[in-house]
């Protein structure tokens, strides 16, 4: 170990603080991809031990063509039971029915069971008792909760009054479910498909029998399941791994920036070392292995901490008596991201590494204490930001040209990040030009003064903290954009193609839409037309909404019933969510950038400890000192939330222009915007308010001698 890297690890050792400052973003971005590589591994482990359709009973599964192919299902079933070593026989069936139950009435999920048998998929019951034949049936927990539904119950499916028996937990999301035996009449209209076989019978007489398409023993089909339920899981940490590397992107440039600070105020310390006979080779690499000290602390911790919060996550979800999978934590994939968090950290000091090797051991012995003085390259930065620009503006054309919404998406993503890599490579013009307009406001301010003159003198260091915060904010801002846009056309959608209350599709018995609406008509209750095929329908003015919802259902008999104003209600649910995972997505991006704000700042006050003492000696009081430090944070906010809400804004319109939906019809939501804003200089000023108070701290006699 050459003597720079021995004074790299001992000052690290005597300053653990400043490896902390340093790696905090890193270790921050590092928790959320640990987190989301120990979530899929999760999901997978989950999905890949409960989730196929096969049961365990089952020694083969069987394809059928169906009554759409001219295929009979029961007759398929009846024939398959007359098989030599068949012991059981079992179709699944399952689509959306009209069912009738009070204020829930609508279309429910039903599907098939055998109750009983190895070929049962059904969860032990949670209340009543399991369906005797037909006529009986049994309502899923969720379903139960929701309505209120019970053991005893009554429910009308097809024009039959079916008994609720008992309470059965499933798997069917958010919707409504029924399950009833194989065999019930009302499970005549569901689709099927696919068969399973319990016993030992030779698979070629499976195969012979008529109406079986394809034959698969009870494992290749377990594997096929799980295939495609990892490729969800995979799918999953793919789509995850792009906000991963957003946040990486943004504690990098938050990295770099810190190493700058950090080797400026070494800069005596280096020149000594170059002194002393340190090569430039050796005080970048002394750099070098600083930053993969902190990169390996920065990535340990951010894992543990992954790790740590998935064990606290499971344990109280589960004391709540949620039923919670096993937390999968693959050893490996973290192995990775420690890695990845090393190589980010020495990507980031790669720059700031070369600097401090350059600096020749006498101009370093007289330099000034902040390097962040010096002035950008202007030709360089200007040609380069334009070079980004004109990339973007090209990339956002072709998106919007293309016509299609996976390419054209990805093609406006990439546009936008052409915009942040100009922004950063620009940002330090941008920041001195913002603090120059904002300088004739503050004139008769002192704090203002102070903020502005040190924004325009360390503009490199200013413009490190708005550009990854611009990043967050636009991030947001285009989600926030692009959800309202959606969400506006989903419901447009909907009005333009539901033009009822109630809309009813033909079923496989019912298909004579005529006598379906003659029937619905009948009803006192209900209007009903039909239309393209489908039937219409409206309630009469002043109609009980519940007995609307009976009527309906009374009436489809086995065709489907869609209440528009469900779909409405699970549409704003649904853009609720994507909103809801959305933000929080990006969410971590911003608290990256944050804690670079946070970080900037806590080290640039360390730095300027003697110009602040020089100012309190001066007549500054220390309240004015911390507004100062304030006022800086609050420039760096208001400049990133003006930049990320304007330039985030519009890509979230090119991203519904590059998905084909268009510019939002309900407008830019600019309350949402402004509240952004606003959130975000307010979250700037909060993570000052440890430099805030180790401003007011110094003392004049105290920062003259630390300095």
């Amino acid at each position: 170990m050459n003597p720079a890297t021995r004074a790299a690890v001992a000052g690290a050792r005597r300053s653990p603080r400043r490896l902390l400052l340093t790696g905090l973003a890193v270790l921050v971005a590092t928790v959320f991809a640990a987190g989301a590589v120990i979530l899929t591994a999760t999901l997978r482990g989950e999905v890949t031990g409960s989730l196929s359709s096969v049961p365990a009973g089952a020694a083969y599964s069987l394809e059928t063509g169906g009554p759409s192919d001219g295929a009979d299902p029961a007759a398929v079933v009846d024939r398959l039971r007359a098989v030599p070593g068949v012991d059981a026989v079992s179709e699944s069936r399952s689509g959306p029915s009209s069912v009738e139950a009070g204020a829930a009435s609508g279309s429910w999920t039903l599907s098939t069971d055998p109750m009983t048998g190895p070929l049962s998929t059904l969860d032990p019951l949670t209340a009543g008792r399991l369906p005797s034949g037909p006529g009986e049936v049994l309502v899923g927990a969720g379903t139960a909760e929701r309505t209120g539904l019970a053991p005893g119950a009554l429910v009308g499916i097809g024009g039959r009054t079916l008994t609720v028996t008992g309470v059965v937990p499933l798997r069917s999301g958010n919707g409504d479910a029924l399950v009833v035996p194989d065999g019930d009449p009302a499970a005549t209209a569901l689709y099927g498909g696919r068969i399973a076989v319990a016993g030992s019978p030779d698979p070629a007489a499976l195969a012979a029998v008529p109406g079986v398409g394809a034959v698969a023993t009870a494992d290749e089909q377990r594997d096929a399941d799980l295939a495609s339920a990892s490729a969800s899981a995979d799918a999953l940490l793919a789509g995850l791994s792009v906000f991963v590397g957003l946040a990486l992107v943004a504690a990098a440039v938050v990295v770099a920036s810190t190493f700058r600070i950090v080797l400026a105020r070494r800069t005596r310390e280096l020149a000594l070392l170059r002194c002393v006979g340190a090569s430039r080779g050796q005080v970048a690499r002394s750099v070098l292995a600083e930053a993969v000290l902190t990169g390996v602390v920065a990535g340990a911790g951010g894992a543990a901490l992954a790790v740590a919060g998935g064990w606290a996550v499971s344990a109280v979800v589960g004391a709540t008596g949620t039923e919670v999978p096993e937390l999968v934590v693959p050893w490996g994939r973290l192995a990775g991201c420690v890695l990845l968090a090393v190589v980010v950290t020495v990507l980031a000091a790669l720059s700031p590494a070369l600097a401090a090797g350059r600096t020749p051991p006498v101009v370093a012995l007289g330099a000034a204490d902040a390097t962040g003085a010096r002035g950008p390259r202007a030709r360089v930065r200007v040609t380069l930001a334009a070079l980004a620009l004109l990339a973007a503006g090209a990339l956002a054309a072709l998106a919007v040209e293309l016509g299609d919404a996976l390419t054209g998406t990805a093609l406006a993503a990439l546009s936008g990040m052409s915009v942040f890599a100009a922004l950063v490579v620009a940002g330090p013009f941008v920041v001195s030009g913002a603090a120059a307009l904002l300088a004739p406001l503050v004139a008769r301010w002192a704090p203002g003064r102070i903020a502005v003159g040190n924004a325009r003198r360390m503009s490199r260091r200013t413009a490190a903290m708005t550009t990854v915060l611009s990043l967050g904010v636009g991030l947001t801002a285009a989600l926030l954009v692009a959800v309202a846009g959606a969400s506006a056309d989903a419901r447009a959608s909907i009005d333009r193609n539901y033009p009822a209350d109630v809309v009813v599709f033909p079923g496989t018995v019912d298909r004579d839409t005529d006598a379906l609406a003659a029937r619905l008509d009948a009803a006192p209750e209900l209007t009903a037309r039909v239309s393209d095929g489908i039937v219409l329908v409206d309630p009469v003015p002043g109609a009980d909404p519940v007995a609307v919802r009976s009527a309906v259902a009374r009436g489809a008999g086995d065709a489907s019933a869609a209440f528009v104003a469900d779909m409405r209600e699970q549409t704003e649910r649904a853009v609720g969510a994507v909103r809801g995972i959305g933000l929080g997505l990006v969410g971590v991006t911003l608290l990256v950038a944050v804690v670079g704000v946070g970080v900037t700042l806590a080290l640039s006050v360390s730095e300027r400890t003697r110009e602040i003492a020089l100012l309190r000696t001066l007549g500054l009081s220390r309240a004015a000192s911390r507004r100062a430090v304030a006022a800086e944070a609050a420039l760096a906010g208001a400049v990133a939330a003006v930049l990320g809400v304007v330039i985030g804004g519009a890509y979230g319109v090119l991203a519904l222009a590059a998905t084909g939906i268009g510019a939002p019809t309900s407008g830019i939501p600019l309350g949402q915007l402004a509240a952004l804003a606003a959130a975000v200089v307010a979250v700037a000023v909060a993570a000052s308010v440890g430099p805030v108070r180790r401003a007011g701290r110094i003392e004049p006699a105290h920062g003259v001698v630390a300095a």
